[in-house]
């Protein structure tokens, strides 16, 4: 088996917007007299590898820690993309028996409403894209919105720029957060274990 982290490091992870900055900040250094190291982090829940809980768009929509975890693990499949993602798009490169969909843009792509759409016909489980997020900035809520009331989890900040099109074993599980609207998780791809799922 191959693995792929396919997680940008959390410290130095490009950021959304005015997103906080994480902070890592020493409690504790054994290299200053203490018995042991000890760390506090801040930081905002979007930042890097992570999963949108519908809580984030939706008011009353579900917390990640509430989220089914089969979402975040099994069989995917990656597909390139060079800039909005279309309907066109879609038709074109999604398989039928596709349950969870990576899109590998660079960093620079974005669903449109048109391809959130044509994705919602699919009985599709989460899809994910390797840039900040899956919308574009003038149409966020919609595109979140329509994916969420669809039961599509969501996936962003992944990094696959080492990763070649094609079908994977994804394990991308949200960290327990309880009520959070969003978790950062250690996105995995693995290439060989599909024969024994």
């Amino acid at each position: 088996m191959i693995f792929f982290d396919i997680s940008p490091d959390i410290l130095s992870a490009k950021l959304y917007g005015e997103d906080t900055p994480p902070r890592l900040e020493s409690v504790c250094d054994m290299s200053a007299g203490d018995v042991y190291n000890l760390s506090d982090i801040t930081m905002c829940l979007h930042t890097g590898a992570h999963i949108d809980a519908p809580l984030h768009f939706v008011e009353d929509g579900e917390p990640v820690d509430r989220l089914p975890l089969e979402k975040f693990i099994g069989k995917c499949t990656v597909a390139s993309a060079n800039g909005p993602i279309t309907a066109q798009w879609i038709e074109k490169n999604m398989p039928w028996n596709c349950k969870k969909l990576l899109i590998k843009c660079g960093g620079n792509g974005y669903l449109m409403d048109n391809a959130v759409f044509e994705l919602c016909r699919f009985d599709l489980d989460l899809v994910g894209i390797d840039a900040l997020s899956i919308a574009p900035e003038d149409n966020e809520a919609s595109v979140h919105r329509e994916l969420m009331y669809n039961d599509i989890a969501i996936l962003e900040g992944i990094d696959l720029s080492k990763v070649d099109d094609g079908d994977y074993f994804l394990f991308a599980a949200p960290i327990k957060i309880g009520d959070a609207e969003a978790a950062p998780c250690r996105a995995l791809l693995i290439k060989g274990l599909l024969a024994s799922v």
